[in-house]
């Protein structure tokens, strides 16, 4: 069945249909996580911090070796609000609730898709040391792994659906659409048809499989063949 995230009632909101905006309320005391350069406002009472806890982890997975931290300080009682945006043109804003069973508090993504986070999400790396996977999987040997039980919010272009397989069912994905997938599904490769459907089927020698149970996540078009059909003056599925 489709995945639809169940937000906390009025902790956040996102806005737009492209270069979405999330909108968090952080009560006295509460922080947000983000990437250098997704600030779009704070409003009063609302403190940045920079630190590099975990900058290899990050470094290595495709994000900024830095992470800010967003507080709100205020003296009083009263809520105040951060509005991040992710720092590419066009993107999506997808939440993940690290805590749902179909996540089981640890997911699999490809480098770079972290943008924030509310609450515990560690970011580390996962590697596939598979050389058919890792070459032809559509997400390398360096994936990145978020792990915790609060939220993780990703950035992506393109359309995203968001699936929940159950044990055994699988999901057959371009290579170039996988953006994440839960810890307890199975990443793997299968032919693109024959010789003639690996030469003219327009999907390469391989397709990826996901196998559950969990949620997998995809998208219609990756950061990358975003910027190549930017650079070719010309718009693209694949």
């Amino acid at each position: 069945h489709f995945y639809i995230p169940e937000p906390q009632v009025s902790k956040y909101a996102i806005t737009g249909h492209e270069s979405q905006v999330i909108s968090m309320e952080l009560q006295p005391g509460e922080s947000i996580q983000g990437e250098p350069g997704t600030m779009m406002y704070l409003s009063h009472g609302i403190k940045q911090h920079v630190s590099c806890e975990g900058f290899m982890g990050r470094c290595c997975s495709g994000e900024a070796c830095y992470v800010v931290n967003y507080t709100n300080e205020s003296d009083d009682s009263k809520p105040a609000y951060a509005a991040l945006t992710p720092n590419y043109p066009t993107a999506k804003v997808i939440p993940v609730d690290m805590s749902s069973p179909n996540v089981n508090g640890c997911l699999i993504a490809q480098q770079g898709a972290y943008m924030a986070s509310y609450g515990n999400v560690d970011i580390a790396i996962s590697l596939d040391c598979n050389f058919c996977r890792c070459c032809c999987a559509g997400l390398g040997m360096v994936r990145q792994k978020l792990s915790g039980d609060g939220t993780a919010f990703l950035a992506a272009t393109g359309t995203i659906v968001q699936k929940v397989l159950e044990p055994g069912e699988t999901i057959l994905v371009d290579t170039n659409c996988v953006l994440a997938f839960a810890e307890t599904c199975k990443l793997d490769l299968r032919r693109a048809g024959g010789i003639l459907g690996m030469v003219g089927g327009g999907e390469g020698i391989f397709n990826t499989t996901l196998t559950g149970p969990g949620l997998v996540i995809v998208q219609s078009m990756n950061e990358i063949m975003f910027k190549e059909a930017l650079a070719a003056d010309k718009m693209y599925r694949r």
